[in-house]
């Protein structure tokens, strides 16, 4: 039989580690995009949302 202080710990251990991987999932990662071009830069976040911005000229 499970303690309350084991069964708490077992509770926060799974709320941080699902906290860990929404915010991994959420982070914006680059992605290309061809049919834009080299002069825009675009990321997507949360595997829905997409991004793009014009890269100044260098």
């Amino acid at each position: 039989m499970w303690t309350h202080k084991v069964r708490m710990l077992v509770v926060v251990s799974l709320l941080a580690g699902a906290a860990v991987m929404l915010l991994a999932m959420a982070a914006p990662h680059p992605v290309s995009s061809a049919a834009l071009g080299s002069e825009w830069q675009c990321s997507k976040a949360g595997f829905v949302l997409t991004t793009c911005r014009q890269v100044p000229p260098a």
